[in-house]
């Protein structure tokens, strides 16, 4: 079994030490996942005080890492840096690549910077970048593919268009024609763990599934308690959990598994368990 957590907007800057702290020793001495994967916004005003201490997170994590930037980690006040140099901090402090990349016997995971200087929380997808990705996942046919970004590709029906990526459809036809599997978001502090969209949501056609985390770690909450998603990779199944921090230590939430299928519904759902909600002060 491989496993993934995906971790998103930990926004540090406006980050809860206990939860972080909880984070850490899970991930480091109970849950080992194969990957960690963080769907950007690290900090909260890309500070190079906050980019440290995002920095001394990622130094912090014994299992390997793959991070992609989000709008929050481009300078918004600081004009200069945010149209010539938007990503220039990030790339100081995190790493200089904003398509990583991580395979492994079972899984291929690459990361694409959906974040730009030029709007202040929309992304787009850069066709360069996607062309990249693609041609990454277009050399390795039989495993699951996953693709990390901060903004949204699918979207669940509640929620507005309004907030998926610019270029979400044009992009989608390209992935599919990669066969990707799943696309692990953020940006919007919620984890498709309400109702029937728990852990989860599949694109119309069934082809690839969007997997959206809300916050790991910071105050900023919409409705919903700090979680991360945990993802278990077996053969040609995956379950996506929706860990959940309870106040003293994070706890399984909702959860779906997923199977490789055949013909028009490439992912077929085979359970799904859901848990009462966790309230929390909306900030």
């Amino acid at each position: 079994m491989k496993v993934i957590a995906h971790l998103s907007d930990p926004h540090f800057g406006r980050d809860l030490p206990d939860v972080t702290a909880g984070l850490l020793a899970e991930l480091n001495d109970t849950a080992k996942p194969t990957l960690v994967a963080i769907s950007g916004d690290l900090t909260q005003r890309a500070r190079r005080a906050q980019f440290r201490e995002a920095r001394d997170f990622l130094d912090k994590l014994v299992p390997p890492y793959l991070v992609v930037p989000g709008n929050h980690d481009i300078p918004l006040y600081d004009v200069f840096h945010r149209f010539l140099d938007p990503l220039g901090r990030y790339k100081r402090y995190i790493t200089p690549d904003t398509t990583p990349f991580y395979e492994d016997d079972e899984m291929v995971v690459c990361g694409i910077n959906t974040a730009h200087g030029h709007t202040i929380k929309d992304g787009r997808v850069r066709a360069d970048e996607l062309a990249s990705v693609c041609a990454q996942f277009a050399l390795h046919p039989k495993r699951w593919k996953v693709l990390v970004a901060h903004h949204p590709f699918v979207i669940p029906k509640q929620v507005d268009d309004s907030y998926l990526v610019d270029g979400a459809a044009a992009a989608i036809v390209k992935l599919e024609e990669v066969s990707v599997d799943l696309i692990l978001t953020g940006h919007l502090h919620v984890s498709y763990a309400r109702g029937a969209d728990a852990a989860g949501f599949r694109n119309q056609d069934h082809s690839i599934l969007g997997v959206n985390a809300g916050t790991c770690i910071s105050n900023r909450h919409r409705g919903e308690p700090n979680s991360y998603n945990r993802l278990e990779v077996v053969g040609d199944s995956i379950t996506i959990i929706n860990r959940v921090w309870n106040g003293t230590r994070f706890v399984d939430g909702p959860e779906k598994a997923y199977r490789h299928g055949r013909g028009a519904e490439r992912l077929v759902k085979v359970s799904e368990t859901t848990t009462p909600a966790l309230s929390t002060t909306r900030v």
